[in-house]
């Protein structure tokens, strides 16, 4: 089976997401040095982590979705808005964790003090959702694909 366009955008999005989690990573160790280090920065590094986290389950994620993606189209016409929809819910969703990192919050609390806490409820969840879609969508695909009529 050739790779097609769009597998290559999800492997280019999996690449991409990967760098983030490495400089996340660094974000966080920077972050968990004690105070009094000349290495510390000033921040919790829950939230980075959580940033680092979700930014290598989702380059993983779309990375076995670039492989599949193969057989989920078969002959069929590639689904551009299937990685479409996948950009911009990653890209919300590490975006939304980005801020939350530096503003030392979680995403996760639906009633807080802080204005932008559910705003960043918001944000994180419908990127989420949004990549929740494309992967069932992409699962959809592979698992009701008619059957290859057998070779004579």
């Amino acid at each position: 089976m050739q790779i097609g366009p769009s597998a290559r955008a999800l492997v280019r999005l999996a690449i991409a997401l990967l760098l983030v989690a490495v400089a996340a990573g660094v974000w966080e160790q920077l972050a968990s040095q004690v105070p009094d280090s000349p290495f510390h920065v000033g921040i919790l590094p829950g939230p980075v982590g959580q940033l680092r986290n979700a930014a290598t389950t989702l380059a993983l994620v779309l990375f076995a979705a670039a492989w599949l993606m193969p057989w989920a189209i078969g002959s069929g016409k590639e689904p551009r808005w299937l990685v479409a929809l996948a950009y911009a819910g990653s890209v919300l969703t590490i975006v939304s964790l980005a801020y939350g990192a530096t503003t030392g919050m979680y995403g996760v609390q639906i009633e807080d003090p802080r204005p932008d806490s559910r705003v960043l409820f918001a944000a994180r969840s419908i990127g989420e959702g949004i990549l929740v879609i494309c992967l069932v969508d992409l699962a959809r695909r592979i698992l009701l694909k008619p059957p290859a009529p057998p070779s004579s």
